[in-house]
């Protein structure tokens, strides 16, 4: 899995499981450095992101560039 840093801490990307959309390939980031970060997701169009070897192939600022597009995978309590 590719890791960047960002936002103080470690982060590793992978291809999400599922995606919304069959148009879409989901890319989560999970956060090594801390286990209290809630980890951070971002869709792009798979003509853009074909796949786990395609996000393994991207270069740091291109990789940056999802996490920043990223958004906190929180959870709200009812």
């Amino acid at each position: 899995m590719p890791k960047i840093k960002a936002a103080g801490d470690t982060w590793s990307a992978r291809i999400g499981e599922k995606a919304s959309d069959p148009q879409l390939h989901t890319v989560v980031f999970f956060c090594v450095t801390n286990g209290q970060r809630p980890y951070r997701v971002v869709q792009v169009p798979r003509t853009r992101l074909g796949g786990a070897d395609a996000l393994e192939a991207l270069s740091p600022e291109d990789l940056r560039a999802l996490f920043d597009a990223s958004i906190s995978m929180n959870y709200l309590s009812t």
